[in-house]
């Protein structure tokens, strides 16, 4: 968890927002997803050099080279690899995954399965991160993560780690592995 797969890249840095989404998206893809084609007219980021896709039926992320003398790589990504809503919706409502949002913890604790993914909403941010289910026991569930880095931690801590309060929402994507 601490040393993170050279073959992404790392958005944990702070104009990026974070590396949840990309860390699920890598999930996905080694439990069995597979990616879409990249989009030829990604339009590219005029300080990165990445070129990166918001279309809602693309999801990937492929490493290319620079045509700058070949020397340094880029990425050639899409927003629904990176981003909290855009895995969503690819998800939800182009690859038709079963899905609920909830205020109930309970419901969440109840419902999910090793592979799912569970996203957070607060007041103040929105929809903002994005956790992958990957151990449920009789008595507890627990997920791993990245930006705040978690392997196997209880279900029941994420509210305090997050400031997840009880008036707000999650959403859980059945992602069935």
């Amino acid at each position: 968890m601490e040393k993170y797969n050279k073959r992404y890249p790392n958005y944990s840095h702070f104009w990026q927002g974070g590396d949840c989404t990309n860390w699920a998206s890598q999930d996905r893809l080694h439990a069995g997803g597979r990616m879409t084609s990249s989009q030829k007219h990604a339009k590219k980021h005029f300080w990165s050099g990445n070129r990166i896709s918001t279309k809602r039926s693309k999801w990937y992320c492929k490493r290319m080279k620079s045509t700058f003398f070949g020397a340094r790589k880029h990425w050639n990504y899409s927003t629904s690899w990176t981003t909290v809503n855009g895995f969503y919706r690819y998800w939800t409502k182009t690859k038709h995954r079963p899905h609920f949002t909830t205020t109930s913890f309970r419901r969440v604790m109840a419902h999910v399965h090793v592979g799912d993914v569970v996203q957070l909403h607060s007041k103040k941010d929105g929809w903002h991160h994005t956790v992958t289910i990957s151990k449920v026991t009789k008595h507890m569930v627990y997920y791993t993560s990245h930006n705040k880095n978690r392997i196997f931690a209880p279900l029941t801590k994420i509210k305090s780690l997050t400031g997840l309060s009880r008036t707000n929402k999650m959403r859980v994507i059945e992602m069935g592995i």
